[in-house]
This record gives structure tokens, C-alpha cells and sequence, in this order.
């Protein structure tokens, strides 16, 4: 059977010419970029207005040409982005994310870069801390049920997802959803938007999603027997460790 790849003749045994460019593979993240890039993109072009439904994971990845859970976590991160909401079994819908004018002019003339990143993480722990301080206070049956949710949605996504799960946020924005601080709450949102697009314009979300989780339910299960400093210990470690350096 022919190579469908080979070309005719004795030209497939030619050595290769000396400074011929090499193909590469397309990476995952570019692709994944790509897909967050078109979504955002169909919202804006769509004109579609908070609490408008968007098409199905199915759906989207079908007009994409590109693999569900892609679709799923690029959707995971436009929600910890608060670009979209997504309600169980109802789908997924456009959220009001005024914010984004504040993430844009806070990061104006600035390289979305590593050292930029490096340069956000004292901010992102200060107010991330005292978001848990603020649930803790908030601590109820519905807000464990909630966090456990999420960890729980996680778990069953991380076989499917990449390098590009270590861009989810559900887990600290659903603290910062039953923080019961509405400012802070927002604030939260500004810095998980600068965050999450430096991740994703350097490249450089953490691979390891599985030590991740392993962090969140350490976090929740401090917060869940009601261990306030166990759980601002273990954030903290986990903060640190999603610097450039760390991942």
C-alpha cells in the first residue's frame, strides 16, 4: 500500500536540505487558546446579552471541529474568567462581566508575561486569604454542599483535560461566591481575569492538575471541620506554588 504521505519517485530518499524548516505539532494550549478565543468571540459578534443561553459543549464542539472537553474546560474558564455562568442542566449562559474593563486598563502597557504573573501573586494571596477568612465566617450546610460541588465536577473532568486545567478557578471563585462580600467577591473576579489571561498569553498554566486538585481538597476539608488556619496554611502553600518558578 502506497505512504499517503511519501511523494512520488526517489524524492521521499533525498536528504533533507541543510536549514530546511521542521513541522511541529500544534500544542494543546494554542489550540486551547484558539477555542476560548472563538467563544468569547461568538459572545461579543452575537451582541448576546446577560442570562442569553450559548450553545451546547456538543454543539460548540461540533462547530469547532474540536474535542468536547476542550470545549467544556474552555468553558470552565470563561466561568472563572465571569465571562459566562453555567447552571446545572440548564446550560450555560452569558453573566454580566463589567469587570472586564477593569482588568483591561489595569494591565494596560504591560507584558502579559511571567514576571508580570510573579508580580500579581502577592495581590492574588492577599485577597484570596481573606476571602476564606470571609467564608469561614459564612460557613454553612449550602456553602459545603457547594464547594464540594465543585471539587466534585472537577474530579470528573481531570482524566479528559490537559495542561490547560491548571487554568480552572472554580474552586476559589466558588469561596469567593459564598464569601458573603460582594466587593470582595468582585475584586476576587479582577484578579482571577489579569491571572487567568497572563496564563494563557505566556503559556504557562501549571500541568500538574491532579497535585492541584490533591490542594483543593486538602483546603476544603480544613475549611469543611472547620479548621480556619489549617485551610489559610494549606491556600497559602498552594498559592505559592503556582508561581512561574513553581509551575
Amino acid at each position: 500500500m502506497d505512504n499517503p504521505v511519501s511523494t512520488s519517485g526517489n524524492r521521499s530518499q533525498e536528504p533533507a536540505r541543510t536549514g530546511q524548516a521542521e513541522l511541529s505539532t500544534i500544542q494543546r494550549m494554542d489550540l486551547f487558546r484558539e477555542v476560548l478565543r472563538r467563544i468569547d468571540g461568538y459572545v461579543e459578534e452575537r451582541g448576546l446579552k446577560p442570562g442569553e443561553r450559548l450553545p451546547s459543549d456538543r454543539e460548540l464542539a461540533a462547530a469547532l471541529g474540536v474535542s468536547r472537553p476542550l470545549v467544556r474546560q474552555a468553558l470552565k474558564v470563561l466561568e472563572g474568567l465571569g465571562r459566562v455562568v453555567a447552571h446545572q442542566g440548564a446550560g450555560t449562559f452569558v453573566a454580566d462581566h463589567s469587570h472586564r474593563v477593569a482588568a483591561a486598563e489595569l494591565v494596560r502597557g504591560l507584558e502579559l508575561d511571567q514576571e508580570l504573573l510573579q508580580q500579581l501573586l502577592p495581590a492574588r494571596v492577599v485577597i484570596e486569604c481573606e476571602v476564606m477568612r470571609q467564608a469561614f465566617r459564612h460557613r454553612s450546610a449550602q456553602a459545603l454542599v457547594e464547594l464540594e460541588q465543585t471539587l466534585r465536577e472537577r474530579a470528573e473532568r481531570l482524566e479528559d483535560e490537559g495542561q490547560e486545567a491548571g487554568l480552572d478557578l472554580g474552586f476559589e471563585a466558588a469561596l469567593g461566591r459564598v464569601c458573603g462580600n460582594e466587593l470582595l467577591r468582585r475584586l476576587q473576579a479582577l484578579v482571577h481575569e489579569v491571572w487567568l489571561q497572563v496564563q494563557i498569553a505566556a503559556g504557562t498554566a501549571p500541568d500538574d492538575r491532579f497535585r492541584l486538585h490533591r490542594e483543593h481538597l486538602i483546603i476544603f476539608e480544613a475549611f469543611r471541620t472547620g479548621d480556619l488556619e489549617g485551610a489559610l496554611a494549606a491556600l497559602q502553600a498552594h498559592l505559592g506554588s503556582l508561581t512561574p518558578a513553581g509551575g
